[in-house]
């Protein structure tokens, strides 16, 4: 382990002997950044009030190992878009910069050539040995008319399942579900009876939000629609899931349980930030969206009802000879650019992704998500076991995980409970049936200019027709009414890149 009371000595051997050796960090090049002792400006979000700051021990040793001096100018989540939208527009860029959300304008300046295009430099693994070993599938996701301009921040792919009251079920003698009307099924059971055995009519399947991503789009891709767009068999061509059979086939279930009184009344208006009340207090026994939310949910139930047992599933399938079909995430939550303004040559771009691609080494993500190791944590028999909870051992690497890139962190977490381990080998088989998003990467200049109108005129037709207040005819003309205003261009649009896109196989 390296002694940080040697920081100052030791950062300045570590970056001469990697700007020395490694390819694209030459010392007699004069340049906007010092190649020879590098100080890079990175721009990425913070989770959390005290993020870790200059003189963090952390820090200063993550800085050590990868060679550089790392500026980080921490940006509070609530405001990081505009924050980018702002940063943008005057032109005064860091060196590295998160996007977390593709906007019409980073699109715009993707294609202005604001941002180094990466779409080569990633798969070079003489160079780049960690960032070539990015996923093909989600520099797909992240690229821009076929060009790669960020490296992205690897999450879980297989989170989505269904979280439900165990306990329940087994008061009333039922598995846990396997199938779509297995599910239904259970749903009904805990509205009728009686799972809590209290001898009152005062529980509830299913919770829903306006959050629909969690238990529509879910319910969707079980039922066999596309992920937000897929190739009609008939046609060859791109639509999106709600002008399939099968996404109606998920509404109409839906609509089913909320006329039978299987899902709250008011799901049309429930706040989702409210979504785990209703299961920690009893009433309802069934919530859809990510897995993990199942630990959070039992370790706040253990303080309000030492009995309940929460469980979680990872899909259901639509019938019993079906395949099964998870809902995946998009692979990434936001990539880090580097703009042109800032990292003028491509010597410079080579230097940055050096110490990027150093910061994926296994002690970098260590020391980023979790401390040093004996101060911040200890390792028992190889496994991650007891995090320190010092507030301020915790400040000292705080959001510096935000900067973790294409790995994932190599520690064994300790499992906190069976539930815990359990949500782990949930992600890792959901992974093995995950329904992609084929649209992705594609972009419509009509949808990001009337995205906003036409999802509001969806939503609205989504929620309506689940509470019933409209027909599976005026649902039809809603389709249509978001074809006229603007839908019609956008599927011809994304049809259009979807055909120009070389890598996939039509």
């Amino acid at each position: 382990m390296i002694n940080i009371k040697k920081n100052g000595i030791l950062v300045a051997l570590a970056v001469s002997m990697l700007c020395g050796t490694l390819a694209g960090c030459d010392k007699n090049k004069t340049a906007s950044i010092d190649l020879e002792n590098p100080t890079i400006n990175i721009m990425s979000m913070a989770y959390n009030t005290d993020s870790a700051p200059a003189d963090s021990p952390v820090l200063q040793e993550l800085e050590n190992y990868v060679g550089a001096k790392l500026n980080f100018n921490w940006i509070p989540t609530s405001g990081y878009d505009e924050k980018v939208t702002t940063t943008m527009g005057a032109g005064v860029y860091p060196h590295v910069m998160l996007i977390n959300k593709v906007s019409s304008s980073v699109i715009q300046a993707s294609r202005n050539d604001i941002f180094w295009d990466l779409t080569d430099k990633l798969t070079d693994a003489e160079k780049f040995p960690n960032l070539a070993q990015s996923d093909p599938n989600i520099n797909h996701n992240i690229s821009i008319d076929g060009h790669v301009y960020g490296i992205y921040r690897a999450r879980e792919l297989g989170r989505s399942g269904i979280i439900i009251r165990k306990d329940w079920l087994d008061n009333l003698g039922l598995d846990m579900p396997e199938t779509i009307d297995d599910l239904y099924n259970v749903l009904r059971a805990f509205t009728y009876d009686d799972p809590d055995q209290n001898g009152e009519d005062d529980t509830y399947g299913m919770i829903v939000t306006t959050y629909l991503e969690g238990p529509l789009d879910n319910l969707a891709i079980w039922m066999g629609a596309p992920n937000q767009w897929g190739v009609n068999k008939e046609t060859g061509e791109l639509e999106p899931d709600f002008m399939t059979p099968e996404y109606l086939e998920a509404l109409k279930f839906i609509r089913k349980c909320y006329e039978e009184g299987l899902i709250n009344a008011d799901m049309a208006t429930y706040d989702p930030e409210r979504w785990n009340e209703q299961f920690l207090s009893g009433k309802a026994g069934v919530i859809i969206d990510q897995a993990g939310r199942a630990r959070r949910i039992a370790e706040n139930m253990q303080n309000l009802d030492s009995k309940a047992v929460v469980d979680v599933v990872g899909y259901v399938k639509k019938d019993e000879n079906s395949e099964p079909k998870t809902r995946p995430t998009t692979g990434y939550s936001g990539y880090y650019v580097i703009p042109k303004a800032s990292v003028k040559t491509e010597e410079e771009l080579d230097c940055i992704l050096k110490i990027i691609d150093k910061s994926n080494d296994i002690e970098a993500l260590n020391l980023m998500n979790y401390g040093i190791r004996d101060r911040n944590y200890t390792v028992i028999d190889d496994i991650y076991a007891d995090k320190k909870e010092d507030a301020a051992l915790k400040k000292e690497y705080n959001d510096l995980n935000q900067f973790s890139t294409i790995l994932s962190p190599s520690l064994k977490t300790k499992y906190t409970s069976n539930l815990a381990e359990k949500i782990e080998v949930i992600q890792e088989e959901n992974k093995k049936y995950v329904v992609t998003n084929i649209a992705e990467p594609y972009v419509s200049n009509t949808y990001a200019t009337k995205g906003p109108q036409l999802d509001a005129i969806m939503n609205l037709a989504d929620t309506q027709f689940m509470v019933g207040q409209i027909t599976e005819e005026d649902y039809k003309k809603e389709i249509e009414r978001w074809k006229d205003n603007g839908g019609t261009q956008v599927i011809a649009e994304m049809n259009e890149a979807y055909q120009n896109d070389d890598l996939v196989q039509k």
